[in-house]
């Protein structure tokens, strides 16, 4: 009997030898990540950034006539002007400036209206005031599949404003300002098909539709500059190069020892 239970128990010892437990997780399988789906969604698809600028003008059409103009050629110059779109709109009190393109020619035209907002003092041919207040980036996305505006040009508002002022507070400012930021879409949308020739005379038919000019007064005016990007602010963060250092790279290699 005793022989019999002992023989039982190490047949038992053998079985559990036998069987291994295997983990899941030490597995080397392989997961998907969201980083995975990103890179699905957009490898061989082009894909566009988007920004929406304003800035503080005068009232004057001339002025309006050659800030468009000055962006206008260099666009056309820059080699890549066909893939810049967008929308200039001026108004009695300020302009909101939709554009959409490469990242890269973004910054460019972004640079380029930061020109603008500088006064140049030579050489003496090229001498002139400012065109435009210093410019304000009040939205920037990337990655986004289709244009909204088929083309580029500037209109102006022939609006005027309200005797009611609109309050931008840090509450409200980002629903503000995409509340333009959509009326640029839906607007550029509705008649991105339609020809140079007549663009113009659809944005005047579409003008209500628009930003109104107390709505682009608002994000352009000074109580709005706290909550919102300005130049150097941008540049510092969006386009000048990004410069990483690691909390073990400042402690090492370790001091030497003191000697007192």
């Amino acid at each position: 009997h005793t022989h019999d239970s002992t023989h039982g128990s190490s047949r038992s010892l053998s079985a559990a030898a036998m069987t291994e437990v295997v983990d899941e997780l030490s597995q080397d399988t392989y997961r998907t990540s969201l980083l995975d789906r990103v890179e699905s969604q957009l490898k061989g698809k082009s894909h566009c950034s988007r920004i929406l600028i304003g800035f503080h003008i005068v009232d004057d059409k001339q002025v309006h006539s050659k800030i468009s103009q000055e962006f206008g050629t260099w666009r056309q110059q820059c080699g890549k002007g066909s893939e810049l779109t967008g929308l200039l709109l001026f108004t009695v009190q300020g302009a909101l400036h939709f554009l959409e393109g490469p990242t890269e020619l973004l910054f460019e035209a972004l640079q380029q209206l930061h020109i603008l907002a500088q006064e140049i003092v030579e050489p003496e041919e090229a001498v002139r005031p400012p065109l435009t207040g210093p410019i304000r980036i009040l939205h920037f996305s990337e990655l986004h599949g289709v244009h909204a505006a088929g083309s580029w040009c500037s209109y102006p508002h022939s609006g005027k404003a309200a005797s009611s002022q609109l309050q931008i507070e840090e509450t409200n400012s980002a629903e503000m300002m995409f509340r333009a930021y959509h009326k640029f879409l839906i607007v550029c949308s509705k008649i991105q098909d339609e020809g140079k020739d007549v663009v113009s005379t659809s944005y005047k038919k579409a003008q209500e539709q628009l930003p109104t000019v107390d709505e682009v007064a608002v994000l352009v005016g000074k109580a709005a500059a706290e909550y919102f990007f300005s130049y150097d602010e941008f540049y510092k963060v969006f386009v000048a190069p990004f410069n990483l250092t690691l909390h073990s790279e400042l402690l090492w290699p370790m001091s030497t020892a003191l000697s007192y």
